[in-house]
């Protein structure tokens, strides 16, 4: 019954010192981390700490700097997993990316030009199918419809007519071998 008593005054003098001081550690975490979820979070783990520790503070003395001490120590931890954690690039391969970038983009580039020539051959009935069915917003079903035609009679010439750009825009860029 007396450990019960002493347990209990235990766990109501550190509720009231962890109160009183816990603006001041949060203040002094969050400067330490610099983003208040992440501070919060490190307060948290810190008061766990403390209350796990708490039969080694000595009453009386300064409850805030043992709170601070506590507090540093799990801010560090915390700081210490998130730059382990973090992914940072080197110069190196940055410099590479955005080679690549630039290949890629030149290469589409290249295939948007040669696209726009390969529908320049197409008849003007394709054309216009083309462009019916790859208006914004529009669809095949809605082209069809709009012609009086069947939709799977669309989809079908569609196909067709992707396959021609396709074999066109591969012989403009050099990637095939012309058939004629």
């Amino acid at each position: 019954m007396e450990s019960e008593n002493l347990q209990s005054t235990r766990h109501d003098e550190f509720v009231t010192l962890f109160v009183r001081h816990e603006a001041a550690v949060f203040s002094f975490v969050l400067a330490m981390v610099r983003n208040t979820a992440d501070a919060e979070d490190v307060v948290q783990r810190a008061s766990v700490t403390m209350w796990k520790s708490f039969d080694q503070y000595q009453s009386g003395t300064n409850f805030r700097n043992w709170a601070i001490q506590i507090a540093k120590n799990a801010a560090l931890n915390h700081i210490t997993k998130v730059r382990r954690d973090r992914h940072v690039f080197g110069e190196k391969l940055i410099v590479l990316l955005a080679e690549q970038s630039a290949d890629i983009a030149d290469s589409l580039d290249a295939r948007r030009r040669a696209l726009d020539s390969c529908l320049g051959k197409l008849t003007p009935e394709d054309q216009e199918m083309m462009a019916g069915c790859y208006a914004e917003g529009a669809t095949i079903r809605d082209f069809a419809e709009k012609c009086g035609e069947a939709a799977n009679r669309i989809y079908k010439r569609v196909n067709r007519v992707r396959r021609q750009l396709h074999f066109c825009i591969d012989r403009q860029l050099g990637l095939r071998e012309s058939t004629q």
